[in-house]
């Protein structure tokens, strides 16, 4: 009994069945209780009871099609605002009928959705071995910097570096040793500058860091405690103990002046200078300052 109970309640045709049949036979059932009662059988009176009954009939059929139907309108809206604005639909719709099921059906499939496209977005911007941004989301990052910097008359330090004979590396110990070195590069550099500066792999193994500063030497000093934290890590790789080392760009980007592209190519021409100098450098500044 307990089961045809529960069936009932979470059909949403035996409730509409339901209010139906009590309102098309809410005039009958008046009448019968009216004369039931012993009241007079005169035309008028049983008019207006049958009246009054049809009138609490169709105003009952109205307010249960408005609950019925009126779940099915939030979720069309909500799911039309999540198409138009992006806004996750946040419903609770009580019962258990079919409506709740669609409702909950749609709600887990946008949720779904929701998660592939953070997880490709997340995939799309940062790079898969180092856990470091990419050049993508360095771009779009950097952007807020550069607004914030303006805004406050800071500078913004742009540091470029690359590993130095990495293909030598990669000939002699394999690739997954390379691998590994990009990763401790990584954390060499995540452990040497602040938690709110912008790191990214944007390259093969060319590394970016950026940074927001009033100093006139702060990133050149950053660049250099990266660069001595790389020179010093010496890990064990395919047996062998191997030292590597780095060459870093550094340039000081006036934010209200330059753009990025025209911070990263300055720093990319001190890169340049470090490497010609014979690595594991830092070279910065308007006079190719070396550290």
């Amino acid at each position: 009994m307990s089961h045809a109970i529960e069936a009932i309640r979470g059909s949403l045709v035996a409730k509409v069945f339901g209010i139906c049949f009590v309102a098309i036979h809410l005039p009958l059932l008046a009448l019968m209780l009216y004369l039931g009662l012993g009241r007079p059988s005169d035309p008028l009176p049983i008019i207006g009871v049958a009246l009054i009954a049809t009138l609490l009939g169709s105003a009952l059929a109205s307010y249960a099609v408005y609950q019925f139907v009126s779940p099915i309108d939030r979720l069309a809206k909500a799911v039309e605002r999540y198409h138009l604005e992006g806004i996750e639909p946040d419903l609770d719709l009580r019962g258990a009928d079919g409506v709740r099921r669609l409702s909950d059906r749609v709600l887990a499939l946008i949720q779904a959705q929701e998660l592939t496209f953070r997880s490709l977005k997340r995939q799309a911007n940062s790079d898969p071995l180092t856990g470091l941004g990419n050049r993508r989301w360095l771009q779009n990052a950097v952007a807020v910097e550069i607004s914030r910097a303006a805004r406050l008359d800071l500078w913004i330090w742009v540091i470029v570096f690359d590993l130095d004979h990495f293909k030598a590396i990669n000939d002699a110990h394999g690739h997954a040793a390379g691998d590994e070195v990009l990763m401790i590069v990584a954390e060499a550099t995540q452990q040497q500058v602040r938690p709110y500066d912008l790191i990214a792999r944007i390259g093969g193994e060319e590394f970016c860091v950026v940074m927001v500063e009033t100093s006139p030497t702060f990133g050149l000093k950053a660049a250099e405690r990266i660069r001595s934290a790389i020179e010093a890590w010496n890990p064990v790789l395919d047996g062998t103990r191997v030292t590597f080392t780095a060459s870093f760009g550094v340039h000081r980007g006036d934010p209200k002046t330059e753009s990025f592209s025209d911070m990263i190519h300055q720093a990319d021409a001190q890169l340049y200078k470090a490497k010609a100098r014979g690595r594991n450098l830092v070279v910065g500044g308007p006079d190719g300052t070396t550290i």
